[in-house]
């Protein structure tokens, strides 16, 4: 792939996801437990647990699952906050990021309802740690949660309209050109890690008879080999070709089958130590 084919192949994008902690550092406890047991008075810290609701644990999880989402469906970049979005993906991944944010405004919505009954709950569970000052007004408690997607072009050499003599100009659109490339072939080293380390998990489970094992084993392959159809950015046929031996090798057997059939087993730890050996010689993957 040329430098020029990655910025109609691909964007940048950015997760801003935020939530309230409920967490709040309480010096005059901190003070009395370090002094009760004789300690320095920066021997420890102790952090109040504000809240404890179902609500608000909806919300978070809500959180979490998109931050994971949004790294499983997107691949590195070097600047701070932004990940490469390949175009193939961008059907899929905007409606997995719509659903989220769907979800979140209402986790959301029912915590900032329920959170003046949670406070009340608070006040008993935390009886002489609880402090007013601690808790956000019930009006301001939405402003504490935050969801946005942003999107930006890959920057590009020849975008630039400055006032600079044109040998500094050169020297800038060079350093957007070098930062690009080096961001693209960091993003292919991630998506080629993710599936070795997938591959390497079966090898390394599949190849002891003794070892227990989910069905996520089996299920995390068949995932991946899927996902890489939007993910390989450059059109790498080495990636491609592992994709599909992972796919035909290791995913036509359910995980139940392969616990109960130590033959199968044996077969595909056997499979899975031979696609290892040839995505090493393909690519420089850190076992």
């Amino acid at each position: 792939m040329t430098l020029a084919s990655i910025h109609t192949s691909a964007m940048l994008v950015k997760l801003s996801i935020s939530t309230w902690t409920a967490r709040r550092f309480d010096k005059m406890v901190t003070d009395e437990v370090n002094a009760a047991r004789g300690a320095a008075s920066d021997a420890g810290r102790y952090n109040k647990h504000l809240l404890s609701g179902d609500t608000f644990r909806a919300v978070s999880k809500v959180a979490s699952d998109t931050r994971t989402q949004h790294y499983a469906n997107t691949l590195a970049w070097t600047d701070e906050g932004w990940r490469l979005l390949p175009t193939a993906n961008w059907d899929a991944y905007t409606a997995l990021m719509r659903d989220l944010r769907t979800q979140f405004t209402a986790a959301l919505a029912a915590f900032v309802s329920d959170y003046p009954t949670l406070k009340e709950l608070a006040r008993q569970r935390l009886n002489g740690m609880f402090r007013d000052a601690d808790y956000p007004a019930p009006h301001e408690m939405a402003d504490k949660f935050k969801f946005s997607v942003d999107f930006s072009p890959v920057p590009a050499s020849g975008d630039f309209r400055l006032n600079l003599p044109q040998a500094q100009l050169d020297a800038v659109e060079a350093s957007v050109e070098s930062r690009v490339q080096v961001a693209t072939s960091e993003a292919m080293r991630e998506v080629w890690g993710r599936l070795y380390g997938t591959v390497k998990a079966m090898r390394d489970r599949l190849s002891d008879p003794k070892a227990i094992f989910r069905d996520s084993l089996v299920n995390n392959a068949r995932d991946l080999t899927e996902l890489l159809t939007r993910l390989n950015v450059t059109g790498d046929p080495d990636l491609e070709r592992m994709r599909v031996a992972v796919r035909d090798g290791l995913t036509g057997l359910d995980a139940q089958s392969l616990r109960t059939d130590t033959g199968a087993r044996a077969q595909t730890a056997q499979k899975a130590s031979e696609i290892l050996s040839a995505m090493s010689a393909a690519f420089p993957v850190k076992s």
